[in-house]
């Protein structure tokens, strides 16, 4: 499964990379709830077709932005009707949510993935996109030697 192909189309098909906005095309909506559970911080439900996503209300917006971009690639990658995940911290581990995380990196992070000439301070960037560390670096050697490639490329066209 190419992820990255996926949410460069999605961008491309929708014009944006804004969170909301993309889960407003896709016309899923967004609830919030107080879980039971002290660990589930988000929720995608899909029932009759239609997707939900429900998210802890006492989180900050920007891993709030992280929690939808993740359950929106469960709805973009894993779709099937009458399905649902959690986002359970401190599990990172099965293929369903390594890729759920990629993808919410790579839509999170669109921008400085494509355009990078000097990717310095990584992690003060990845804090900045509400990305917990754990899964960065849970997948952070895939993403980063895609950086290195292309931080090549482009020194490669300097010369």
């Amino acid at each position: 499964m190419n992820i990255e192909y996926k949410v460069k189309n999605l961008i491309k098909k929708y014009n944006t990379s804004n969170i909301k906005e993309l889960v407003d095309h896709l016309d899923i909506s967004i609830e919030y709830q107080d879980f039971k559970a002290k660990t589930l911080d988000s929720r995608l439900m899909i029932v009759d077709s239609k997707g939900y996503i429900f998210v802890r209300s006492d989180l900050d917006c920007a891993y709030e932005n992280f929690l939808i971009a993740h359950e929106l690639g469960h709805y973009v990658l894993h779709y099937d009707e009458n399905i649902s995940f959690n986002f359970l911290r401190r599990v990172y581990k099965t293929r369903l949510e390594r890729e759920a995380n990629e993808f919410a990196i790579r839509l999170l992070m669109y921008e400085e993935l494509h355009n990078i000439k000097e990717l310095e301070n990584i992690e003060f960037i990845v804090k900045e996109k509400g990305i917990p560390l754990k899964v960065w670096y849970s997948l952070n050697e895939k993403i980063s030697e895609e950086v290195l490639c292309v931080q090549r490329k482009y020194a490669s066209q300097k010369i």
